[in-house]
């Protein structure tokens, strides 16, 4: 007569949880980063190769160019003939005429002069106005 006669069970129901399932190797442990042993002090710390500024870039594009040609044809006609394609010959545009040449200087200083007119006429009127500012009179 030590206990109850209907002893109360307890009710441990498993945990259900409404998110979804963890993705396929989900219970691999992170990767973490290699050990002190890994590590050279004396190694390249930027990853970059030990010769990366003792070349010549430009013999560098020149020596990758010649084992890796391009498959397009050059952009600026080389003389070649270019299978398949013939760039036009270039035409350099006329010169103009000497009256038109004349008639766009005159005007080009008509222009420039107006400009120095209102550049005065701004001067002076801020001149004005900054003297009307401090108080004095004109």
């Amino acid at each position: 007569m030590g206990g109850p006669s209907n002893p109360m069970q307890e009710d441990n129901p498993p945990l259900v949880s409404l998110a979804p399932p963890p993705p396929m190797g989900f219970d691999n442990p992170i990767p973490t980063y290699p050990g002190p042993s890994g590590y050279n002090p004396f190694g390249n710390p930027f990853g970059y190769p030990s010769d990366y500024g003792n070349r010549d870039p430009y013999l560098t594009a020149a020596e990758y160019n010649a084992l890796y040609p391009s498959p397009y044809p050059p952009i600026y006609p080389t003389g070649y003939l270019v299978q398949g394609y013939q760039y036009p010959p270039y035409q350099q545009p006329p010169p103009p005429h000497q009256e038109q040449t004349q008639e766009i200087l005159q005007r080009l200083d008509r222009v420039e002069h107006e400009a120095n007119e209102t550049k005065k006429k701004h001067n002076n009127f801020l001149k004005g106005l900054a003297s009307l500012i401090k108080g004095k009179k004109k």
